[in-house]
């Protein structure tokens, strides 16, 4: 005779029982839903036929993809100014290092005077710096420089306007500076001036002194636009009012009749 079967087997039995079950039920359900699309598709079709429509139907256009605000990328690069870090030393050495600036001196004051001091970031790198030393109401541009592939672009007239706005924000009224270029300083806005015609205070500038003497000195009356501005009329001392007197009228021929 067979033996009735143990308490544990009849547990397993029942276990399997409703795994089974379990499985059969997913697998009628599942194929409910496939059966209910199938029809709705069927439906679909058979109504776009009566009414004379294409089947399938054409997919939508797909949307264009949405730029995020939050993108690191900026549209277009931008100059920015601010003043010089200590982390910016390495690279602004380097660019001093083409001008008559000494680089030991770019932390150091000016003797009677303060130093400002500023570099130009574009596209998060900084392409130019700028040195200006402050001494009362005039102001020499100690040193302008720009990377060398970074030239042409325009951002050595940028440092200059934005130096020169500082200056006219502080007050200064008159701006010197001296370069072995003169082509750019002139074309920046500054004008050729003698060293003997400027203002006994403007010659004694230590930055004027330390010069070379072959050297061009310019001037520049600083405007909030950093741009040149309109030329004097009047004379800045007699040795320049004799050497610049006004010129005779141009004498106007008689009309012949």
């Amino acid at each position: 005779m067979d033996q009735a079967p143990q308490p544990e087997d009849a547990a397993a039995i029942t276990e399997r029982e409703e795994r089974r079950a379990d499985v059969q039920r997913r697998i009628d359900e599942v194929a409910g839903v496939l059966a209910e699309t199938l029809l709705g598709m069927w439906r679909a079709k058979h109504r776009a036929e009566r009414r004379g429509e294409a089947w399938p139907p054409p997919e939508p256009p797909k949307p264009e993809p949405r730029k995020s605000v939050l993108s690191d990328r900026p549209k277009s690069l931008r100059r920015a100014f601010r003043e010089l870090a200590p982390g910016d030393e390495p690279v602004a050495n380097v660019l001093l290092q083409a001008t008559w600036f000494p680089v030991l001196e770019l932390w150091l004051e000016p003797a009677g005077g303060k130093r400002t001091r500023a570099v130009l970031e574009y596209g998060r790198a900084v392409m130019g710096v700028v040195v200006l030393d402050e001494y009362g109401d005039a102001a020499v541009l100690r040193a302008l420089a720009v990377r060398a592939t970074a030239r042409r672009q325009g951002h050595g007239r940028s440092l200059v306007e934005f130096i020169v706005r500082h200056a006219y924000q502080t007050g200064i009224g008159r701006l010197y500076a001296a370069s072995g270029t003169p082509w750019f300083a002139e074309e920046v806005g500054f004008e050729v001036r003698e060293r003997e015609l400027l203002p006994e205070d403007a010659r004694s500038l230590p930055s004027i002194i330390d010069a070379p003497r072959n050297a061009f000195v310019f001037e520049l009356t600083p405007t909030m636009s950093g741009r040149r501005a309109p030329r004097r009329s009047v004379p800045r001392s007699a040795s320049e009012a004799i050497a610049t007197g006004p010129r005779s009228p141009r004498r106007q021929r008689p009309i012949e009749t």
